[in-house]
């Protein structure tokens, strides 16, 4: 009874640690989840009972004996491996297959009881383990619900295609006979769930995705770490290939490289096994071919699905976004075409400083034409939209500052309702933070004659930037705003503005949750003055064109009187003059 005491309370300990290292009681029970339906699914994959081999067939991973068996006509240890990957089922071997399925079949589903619980044990400390170190040392691990639900279904997917990969092996076999059933094995696309990984969170969530995801492939697989090995390279090398892709073509061009880096590796193996074991050289060229292609394949074609179910934006969404033909950009450019030259000129802001801090500068190009989508409902209040009279002149501060609060809530619910993803979702309700509408609360303050003014009333909803994108647009929208309110914006006036806008920001403390370091804050001022100093720079100033009168371009011209006189002498003359002094009437001497 001690002894299950001390085993709660060390469990309750290690829970309590684990929490708060960020481990959370929802992140922990997808954890039992995953490792549970490991458990119950694929724990078949370690006995015979799941492959029925008939005579002929190859198998395609190292078998052994789960029960000990001893007849008058055959003799099978516990643990003996009945057939080894790449041999022919023989009538021998078929017999031992038969009364060792016999044997499981009789003692029923007690036998498994045992694995099936080391197995989940083995699989919820392997993820809890990376969870939780990913979480407190890389900080760029992405470990949010959906982010984790998400790494669970392309995890399990994965597995459940090993699970089937011998009996899908089998019958591919039969269809082409001249590759040898033991290298599907090699076909597996492993790499396309951390390739999908990759291109929906970041590279160091991949790199821990795939050691795991390929640990779990090598178990599986005969316990082999020679698949786990394989399949780990192959997906580091998908991960690199589809970093920042903007195109479908990239994931093809990483599917390339995976094949080829899949074929060395397994030339390499075959040679550190003596050039035998897994097949010839031109056979194994081949599998690792076909396992880079079929892994770009997939991951073009799932890739859409996933964006839909579960919200993501890829780079190659962003570009969709980015065109100008989109409906919502198009109703922005006539309902308000002020905010839609705003949101273009804040674009090319964000995108020069994303880059020098190395952000997403599509990302945040993109999100910048729909930040601002929410003034469509009631463009003439916003003071880009104005044609002279200010609406707000009629209404009373709180009604103004809850006309412009209200932007942001309707812009979330435009971008939701077309479905432009929760990464552009999130610069629209971040970009102005819990900032303070401080020209209508000191109106409302001066209005209010002594009566207290809750400062709340006049706050953006928020919440503060959380990614360098949200804050690049939160300065960049600031800064343009009041840039057009210099009545004379020289390269030294527009940089003491851009400095001031920066610095009355970050002492707000609005960009205390985002990632934005000081050493950003300079790159990104210096950004913003070099691109407004190109947008206001000075212009030569032309000298006016005198355009003539009609009196004056007819005077001189009327040669009737000459021509009724016949004086044809004279009128070679008057032409060459009056049309000289046309001409210099025009500014030409």
């Amino acid at each position: 009874m001690k002894n299950v005491t001390g085993v709660k309370s060390l469990l309750g300990e290690t829970i309590k640690e684990y929490s708060l290292k960020g481990v959370s009681p929802l992140k922990a029970g997808l954890l039992l989840a995953v490792s549970l339906f490991v458990a119950v699914f694929f724990l078949p994959l370690h006995t015979l009972y799941t492959y029925d081999y008939s005579v002929g067939d190859v198998a395609t991973v190292d078998i052994q004996s789960p029960v000990e068996i001893t007849t008058e006509f055959m003799s099978v240890k516990k643990g003996e491996i009945v057939i080894r990957k790449g041999e022919k089922v023989t009538p021998e071997l078929s017999e031992k297959f038969d009364a060792i399925n016999t044997v499981l079949k009789d003692e029923g589903t007690g036998r498994f009881f045992i694995p099936a619980a080391g197995l989940f044990i083995f699989t919820f400390i392997l993820l809890t383990v990376n969870a939780v170190f990913a979480r407190t040392n890389i900080r760029k691990f992405s470990d949010l619900p959906r982010d984790m639900l998400f790494m669970a279904v392309v995890f399990l997917s994965t597995l459940l295609v090993l699970r089937f990969s011998g009996s899908v092996s089998i019958v591919t076999q039969s269809i082409f006979p001249f590759i040898p059933s033991a290298l599907f094995v090699y076909m597996i696309p492993v790499a396309a769930g951390v390739m999908l990984v990759r291109l929906f969170l970041n590279s160091e969530t991949a790199l821990i995705f795939a050691a795991v995801l390929s640990i779990m492939a090598g178990f599986f697989l005969g316990s082999s770490l020679e698949f786990a090995a394989y399949f780990f390279v192959g997906s580091v090398v998908a991960t690199m290939g589809v970093r920042q892709a903007t195109q479908r073509s990239t994931i093809m061009k990483a599917g390339v490289h995976v094949a080829i880096v899949n074929s060395v590796v397994l030339l390499s193996i075959a040679a550190i096994k003596g050039g035998s074991g897994i097949g010839e050289p031109f056979m194994l060229i081949f599998a690792g071919c076909v396992n880079g292609i079929v892994t770009a394949i997939i991951v073009v074609g799932v890739t859409p699905l996933l964006e839909m179910i579960f919200g993501y934006t890829t780079n190659i969404r962003l570009l969709e976004l980015s065109r100008m033909d989109h409906p919502l950009l198009k109703e922005l450019a006539v309902k308000a075409p002020g905010t839609y030259h705003h949101s273009i000129v804040i674009g090319t802001l964000v995108e020069a400083a994303a880059e020098a801090i190395h952000a997403n500068p599509l990302l945040a190009r993109v999100s910048s034409y729909y930040h601002d989508i929410g003034k469509m409902k009631m463009p003439l209040y916003f003071i880009e939209n104005m044609s002279g009279e200010n609406r707000h002149d009629k209404l009373q501060p709180s009604m103004s500052a809850l006309i412009l609060t209200n932007h942001v809530r309707e812009g979330s619910e435009l971008a939701k309702s077309h479905r432009l993803g929760k990464d552009i979702v999130d610069v629209i309700e971040q970009h102005h933070g819990t900032s303070l509408i401080k020209y209508f609360y000191q109106k409302a303050k001066e209005a209010g004659e002594g009566e207290v003014v809750n400062e709340k009333d006049f706050c953006y909803p928020g919440p503060k930037p959380q990614t360098k994108e949200a804050g690049l647009v939160m300065l960049a929208d600031a800064i343009e705003a009041a840039s057009k309110t210099l009545p004379d914006p020289t390269p030294v006036k527009i940089q003491g503005l851009t400095q001031t806008i920066v610095n009355r920001i970050f002492i707000d403390g609005q960009l205390d949750e985002c990632e934005l370091t000081l050493k950003d804050l300079h790159s990104i001022t210096s950004s913003f003055n070099h691109v407004l100093a190109g947008i206001y720079h000075s212009r030569i100033e032309y000298p006016e064109p005198v355009i003539p009168t009609k009196e004056e371009q007819t005077e001189g011209s009327d040669t009737s009187d000459g021509e009724a006189e016949g004086d044809d002498g004279d009128k070679p003359k008057s032409r060459k003059k009056n049309g000289r002094g046309g001409i210099k009437r025009l500014g030409v001497k």
